[in-house]
């Protein structure tokens, strides 16, 4: 499997959600960097096939959704439609990205409390569509599991070059391998020291054993005090036999 490895992000994470580096520093290093993952999932997707991109991770705080955000900033900013979905409905982050509350999201539009068209936000700030979480549910695998999510996700295909989706860690709970059965493949996130290497080989083998496509793998947080200046990325572009 062919792999590179690209330097990516600061070591010293930023807590504001809604600061993305590609917006403020587009000709720092790490702009650069995912410029880079730009053009490898390019090479990843030559046939057009990969539409519905999910983002997961071992445990928590890997920075997956600094990731994500970024990733769909760059790719509005080369005129592709896109929209960011917030799956992580136990524990929500991305309103705070856009700096929005947390309502008409999925569980409202899903329980047929607002409309499509209400479901649907546009930040003008970074110049692409998201859907945050919404209404707080308790039936987490019931949404996720549910006809009219796989229908929302078939209409979004319709109008969108690129779906991400922001799901939750796979060794804390199921709901990531419940995702996947509505995703093209998966962009895994592995943080340098926050899981031990046995979890992150076990969660890689969960997905694996699901037949969850891996599309490839990001390595973040990495040390800057080795020498090397901020994230690494490990990006897998042959597709998985």
């Amino acid at each position: 499997m062919s792999k590179k490895q690209i330097k990516l992000f600061n070591g010293e994470r930023n807590e504001r959600y809604d600061y993305l580096v590609t917006k403020e520093q587009p000709l720092s290093y790490t702009s650069e960097s995912f410029q880079k993952v730009i053009i490898n999932l390019d090479y990843a997707n030559i046939d057009g096939k990969i539409k519905v991109i999910q983002f997961t991770s071992t445990l928590a705080s890997e920075g997956k959704s600094t990731f994500v955000s970024n990733l769909a900033f760059l790719l509005a900013q080369k005129n592709k439609r896109v929209i960011l979905l917030d799956l992580d409905l136990r524990k929500p982050k991305m309103h705070r990205v856009f700096n929005v509350p947390n309502k008409d999201g999925l569980n409202d539009y899903l329980s047929s409390k607002i409309q499509y068209d209400q479901l649907i936000k546009h930040s003008e700030k970074f110049g692409f569509d998201f859907i945050v979480t919404g209404e707080k549910t308790t039936a987490v695998v019931n949404v996720l599991e549910s006809v009219k999510m796989k229908e929302l996700i078939q209409k979004l295909r319709e109008n969108y070059d690129y779906i991400l989706l922001d799901t939750p860690p796979v060794i804390a709970v199921s709901d990531a391998l419940y995702v996947a059965r509505n995703a093209d493949g998966v962009i895994f996130i592995v943080a340098q020291g926050v899981a031990k290497k046995s979890l992150v080989k076990e969660a890689i083998q969960t997905l694996k054993n699901n037949n969850v496509h891996i599309i490839g793998t990001v390595l973040t947080q990495v040390n800057l005090k080795s020498g090397e200046y901020g994230y690494g990325y490990d990006y897998s572009y042959k597709y998985e036999e």
